[in-house]
């Protein structure tokens, strides 16, 4: 990225009226955490970074070593219009067992070696979320009609969402009802891999305050509604190879593309702790509902884990469709990139792309079915998808801890993998 002057930024702020700036880092789960400063006293923070307790952050940082310093990343800026109060992105500098545990800074430190080895990457996301309308009998999807319905009213508040990610600078691409009651998505188009997820974070917060304003609930809890199609969070990852687009124009792949498809498949099973990070997310990945559960590939099929979007006989990106909207989407990215990268360095071959239904195979290797089993495949794995061991222990034991708060709270996942308990709804909703 190109060099950006902090008080340049500073400058730019106050001179737009911004009041308040909220200084932002990411925790291990995925979730913004800030301080709010007014404007004048933001000027110092920028120059100097923002500190905090990091023992009061979920495995951060110990209480005895707990002061955490954050610097401000000055090209990770995003205005919200209606409070005129800026977000800035952060990253961990100090101390350093903090700073190996920040999932931004590993994601950056992921783009600057695939950068090393000749690419680029641009990740577009599909933001998928249910409007629900919440009282004291339960959740309910807040309209009742399905894929690319323009009668519902509720399409209105999707477009004001759209209208102030714009505003804001996310530039969606285009917002449609999906299939599910209730079901929208958003299309964020494609960036550099943390201007995505930065973005991705700052979409969702924005999708929440408007649908509040209209006394709906945005919620991107994978799957809300059992018998529903669940919630995807689809990456669209596009590689360049030296000034060369690494996707074909052909409709066909090319080898570059196929061993990128072989790395993302030999390392899904790992992967998908990060990508569904949830226990609500294995109730999503699951046959028949257009969420991926074999580790295959295919042009235009939307069964598969690795779809090959295929529009007039071009191919602009690949489409990995584990993620839901609850992914850490700094450590699912630097997963991925990984991944493919490790596909192309170490010349993975890929199975046949599949011209069926993926839910119909009976001898393909599948994700695992639940999150324990995808935190095993993690915990065996990390190491070759070069994630600091700080910063997966310390995912590791968050996530197992949701795990057993499950069990304890509800019983066996072979009893209660098929429907959405209280639990579930009081935790990600």
């Amino acid at each position: 990225m190109p060099s950006v002057e902090p008080l340049d930024v500073w400058r730019i702020l106050k001179g737009a009226g911004v009041k308040r700036v909220l200084y932002i880092v990411v925790d291990l789960l995925g979730r913004p955490r800030g301080v709010s400063f007014s404007i004048d006293e933001a000027k110092r923070i920028f120059i100097e970074g923002v500190s905090f307790d990091g023992s009061s952050v979920p495995s951060y940082a110990k209480v005895h070593d707990s002061d955490v310093l954050a610097e401000p990343d000055p090209s990770a800026v995003y205005v919200e219009p209606r409070s005129r109060s800026a977000w800035v992105f952060c990253r961990i500098i100090d101390p350093p067992k903090a700073a190996a545990r920040d999932p931004r800074s590993l994601l950056e430190r992921v783009v600057e070696k695939l950068n090393s080895e000749g690419y680029t990457a641009t990740v577009g996301i599909e933001v998928e979320f249910f409007l629900v309308r919440t009282n004291s009998e339960g959740v309910e999807p807040a309209d009742t009609e399905g894929y690319f319905d323009v009668s519902q009213h509720l399409l209105e508040v999707v477009e004001r969402i759209e209208a102030a990610a714009r505003r804001a600078g996310l530039c969606c691409s285009k917002v449609h009802h999906e299939v599910s009651p209730g079901q929208y998505e958003c299309n964020l188009p494609p960036l550099d891999p943390l201007r995505s997820a930065d973005g991705f974070l700052f979409f969702k917060h924005i999708a929440s305050r408007v649908a509040s304003a209209y006394g709906l609930k945005a919620t991107f809890m994978p799957k809300p509604f059992w018998g529903l199609n669940g919630s995807g969070a689809h990456i669209h990852l596009s590689l360049q190879a030296l000034s060369q687009c690494a996707i074909s124009s052909n409709g066909e792949l090319r080898e570059v593309d196929l061993r990128c498809i072989a790395g993302i498949l030999k390392y899904a099973k790992p992967f998908a702790a990060v990508a569904a990070p949830t226990v609500n997310s294995y109730k999503r990945l699951i046959p028949h509902h257009e969420a991926p559960t074999r580790l295959v590939w295919g042009y235009s099929n939307r069964s598969s884990l690795v779809r090959v979007p295929r529009y007039n006989n071009a191919i602009p990106h690949l489409e990995v469709r584990v993620p839901d909207p609850l992914m850490n989407p700094y450590l699912t990215q630097a997963l991925l990139l990984t991944s493919a990268l490790k596909g192309l360095n170490e010349g993975f071959e890929p199975p046949q792309p599949l011209a069926t239904s993926a839910y119909e195979l009976t001898e393909a290797e599948e994700l695992p079915p639940n999150l324990s089993a995808a935190l095993q495949e993690f915990e065996k794995t990390f190491h070759e998808l070069e994630v600091p061991i700080e910063l997966a222990s310390a995912y590791i034991e968050l996530k197992r801890r949701e795990w057993r708060e499950y069990i304890e709270a509800v019983g066996p996942w072979e009893e209660t993998w098929n429907k959405i308990t209280r639990w579930e709804y009081e935790k990600y909703l």
